[in-house]
């Protein structure tokens, strides 16, 4: 503060005799005006104004003069700083339009088979970009992105969002009927992979039988009633069982599977074939 300026107001104060007329910088309420230093100013003194991060000069190099007890200048004489850069790219997305305005909100858009996932909250604030960028996601489906593909053949195509997969199995399994349909890039699908593993036909062995287990009621007299109990039954060409199913195979004398001195094994269907698979050799001396 000036000492001409203090001393006037001590005596203005003291002897109630107004002879000087002074302007206090605490009066002037501009937004992002900096009040620091010196605060009152007599008639015809004045400041250069400097302002607070995020605003600027309106008109940089003016002063702010006390005329007769009146500010004068041009006012206000910070005003808010806009964005010089562009908004921040997104991923996936391309920023539509903008104007880069103190408060003003950027469009965005999101790229072809692309939907918005998550709203964008960025705007212009101060001379710098806020907020939280929109997310575009990918409305395509993807095979490797199936929750139950047991059997699905390896596929690099995606599936456009509202179509049904186009089931393809890979050898050893077909499809089951079941079509996973593609909704905004996620899959709707049942508890179980569009693709199931292939029957196995049965065929004959030669210097062998094959059998499998069955169920076989059996009537207990004393108690009045059945019960039911597994057995082992033969079984002949023809036919099919589904896979997981178990078949016994026993050799003839002199024979054993695949020349080994196994002569009892058990074989399981598993994607369309017998593993392993039943058949009966000479047995090697």
């Amino acid at each position: 503060m000036q000492v001409h300026g203090i001393l006037c107001l001590l005596l203005s104060i003291c002897l109630k005799v107004v002879f000087c007329v002074y302007c206090d910088k605490q009066s002037l309420s501009f937004s992002g005006l900096r009040k620091t230093g010196t605060r009152l100013y007599l008639s015809g003194e004045g400041f250069l104004p400097s302002c607070d991060k995020g605003y600027q000069l309106a008109r940089p190099g003016e002063k702010i003069v006390c005329r007769n007890g009146i500010w004068t200048g041009y006012f206000p004489p910070c005003v808010v700083v806009s964005c010089q850069t562009s908004p921040p790219s997104i991923p996936n997305g391309r920023i539509k339009s903008y104007t880069g305005l103190h408060g003003s909100i950027p469009n965005y858009e999101c790229n072809e088979f692309y939907f918005l996932a998550l709203e964008s909250t960025i705007q212009c604030a101060f001379g710098e970009w806020k907020g939280t960028l929109p997310i575009c996601k990918d409305t395509r489906c993807y095979v490797q992105n199936l929750k139950h593909k047991n059997g699905v053949l390896e596929d690099r195509r995606a599936t456009i969002s509202g179509n049904f997969l186009n089931v393809r199995c890979s050898e050893g399994f077909i499809p089951n009927g079941m079509k996973p349909t593609c909704s905004r890039g996620e899959w709707i699908e049942q508890e179980a992979s569009p693709c199931k593993e292939r029957d196995c036909s049965i065929h004959g062995v030669n210097n062998g039988t094959l059998k499998e287990m069955k169920e076989h009621k059996v009537w207990k007299f004393g108690k009045f009633r059945s019960e039911r109990k597994l057995i082992l039954v033969e079984i002949t060409k023809g036919g099919v069982r589904p896979a997981g199913h178990h078949l016994y195979l026993t050799c003839e004398q002199k024979h054993a599977t695949s020349g080994s001195k196994i002569v009892n094994v058990t074989t399981t269907c598993k994607q369309g074939k017998w593993q392993p698979e039943p058949i009966c050799l000479s047995r090697k001396k």
